[in-house]
């Protein structure tokens, strides 16, 4: 009888144990957001007393950078910037997305695909986004088209090329076991070849959005398509420093909001697998 006690008194606490990390993460990450926020804190405060340095044309400081945002928002014209931009990037994303995954994954799986698209691979990662950006004028012209299609080629590649390694990295051998067993090529694309480029696929979408928001600002602001490129190519015409801050943390903002909003939820769901098989 005390042996049996001893025992479950023991695995109490082993459970004890194992649960305690679990509780301490609400901590940690109480910790961690404090950490960003008073680095935040800090670079808004040298921010500030820098520009008491400096004249206000040069480097405004944050007072002046929020009136022009309010200013933007109450007549519209922030809304209505930033939904084009939006529109822009996502249409971007979502090519990119639906062409690069199949296409990548019929790269990685098959010698000929590769041999056949390697040519045009490299000349998208090698091409200046200038020189898209002048094709996009030429043969589509001043219309968010060319905005949207710059952007795809810009950030196709990147995608794309982990994708491919994702798809070369499968064990060919889960594959010929599943054929083996009589799975379809729908049931192996599903179970095996989809779930082992997560992690590829999740890095390029990264890497993709990073390229994709500096290649869509870059051509609103060169095309003179609406959104915020555009809107700061017209303040640094009109040498309206303030506004020109303004847009440009607008940008940030929306990357940061964009990455924990979007991204990490996503991110989180698509790897719980991975999560509850640790």
């Amino acid at each position: 009888m005390t042996s049996t006690r001893s025992r479950l008194a023991s695995t109490r606490r082993g459970a004890q144990v194992r649960r305690a990390p679990d509780g301490a993460r609400p901590q940690s990450r109480l910790v961690r957001v404090t950490r960003i926020v008073a680095a935040g804190l800090v670079l808004l405060g040298l921010w500030w007393l820098a520009s008491r340095v400096y004249a206000a044309y040069v480097l405004p400081g944050p007072p002046d950078v929020w009136n022009s945002f309010t200013a933007a928002v109450s007549r519209g014209l922030w809304a209505q910037e930033v939904a084009a931009t939006l529109a822009h990037l996502f249409a971007a994303i979502a090519l990119i997305i639906v062409i690069g995954l199949p296409v990548g994954i019929i790269i990685g799986r098959f010698v000929i695909a590769d041999d056949l698209t390697r040519g045009i691979l490299v000349l998208l990662q090698t091409v200046p986004t200038i020189v898209l950006i002048a094709v996009a004028l030429v043969f589509i012209g001043t219309t968010d088209s060319s905005v949207i299609a710059v952007t795809v080629a810009s950030g196709l590649t990147y995608f794309m090329l982990n994708i491919i390694q994702g798809s070369r990295a499968i064990d060919h051998a889960l594959i010929e076991m599943a054929k083996a067993y009589g799975a379809s090529e729908r049931t192996i694309m599903r179970t095996i070849i989809l779930p082992s480029t997560v992690p590829y696929f999740l890095a390029g979408c990264r890497i993709a959005l990073g390229v994709t928001w500096q290649v869509t600002l870059f051509s609103e602001y060169l095309m003179g398509t609406g959104g915020i490129g555009f809107q700061i190519s017209t303040d640094i015409k009109l040498l309206d420093t303030s506004d020109v801050f303004m847009w440009g943390l607008t940008a940030v903002l929306l990357t940061f909001l964009f990455e924990y909003v979007v991204f990490r939820p996503a991110e989180r769901y698509l790897t719980r697998h991975v999560k509850k098989a640790q």
